[in-house]
């Protein structure tokens, strides 16, 4: 479920550049399951949408993989890959994604991703950015993953680093919205790779 740490005292979940693990990650596994599915097939249909047809989607901050999940079943043709900070989220992944074809799923920091370049057409996140320690280092290794033409598209909260994603001029913006939800407020941003 997505956490946004203004004013809340924190344990040792969620810090900035922190993984969730242990408990925490699997009270947020089933708050996702079960609370925010119906928000992030909302967030799938728009990436959807947006997706080529056949793409290579990187979803970054994956979690407990329900938003691919949702994609796999909007559009069987793309090639799904999820990295989390955290391997107790993969595991969870894992788990709730078991079954689907054409996935893969990595421990893996945003700003060192274990992939070659030019990799993916899309990269996506979702209320992830807001927890990266460098979002700069993290923009870099975005771009540099992105092929030519290549997309990021981030929904998170108004106060995620958006500016600083694009700071290092390896993305460029493209647009910058509110993202209709019932109960969170989003912004969705998009920006190229240079």
């Amino acid at each position: 479920m997505p956490h946004d740490s203004r004013g809340h005292a924190h344990g040792d979940h969620g810090h900035r550049g922190e993984a969730i693990e242990g408990r925490h990650s699997a009270v947020y596994d089933r708050l996702a399951r079960l609370l925010m599915k119906p928000h992030y097939r909302r967030i799938a249909t728009d990436i959807a949408a947006a997706a080529p047809r056949g793409a290579a989607l990187l979803d970054i901050g994956t979690g407990p993989g329900i938003l691919l999940k949702s994609l796999a079943r909007l559009r069987p043709d793309l090639h799904l890959v999820g990295v989390d900070l955290a391997p107790d989220m993969i595991d969870h992944a894992r788990r709730n994604l078991a079954g689907l074809d054409d996935l893969e799923l990595h421990a893996a920091d945003v700003a060192a991703l274990p992939f070659p370049d030019d990799r993916f057409d899309l990269v996506v996140s979702t209320y992830s950015s807001h927890h990266w320690a460098d979002p700069e280092a993290a923009a870099t290794e975005i771009a540099r993953t992105l092929r030519p033409d290549g997309r990021f598209i981030d929904y998170d909260f108004p106060r995620a680093p958006f500016e600083a994603l694009t700071k290092s001029a390896t993305l460029t913006p493209v647009r910058q919205t509110p993202f209709k939800s019932l109960f969170l407020k989003t912004t969705r941003f998009e920006a190229a790779a240079n």
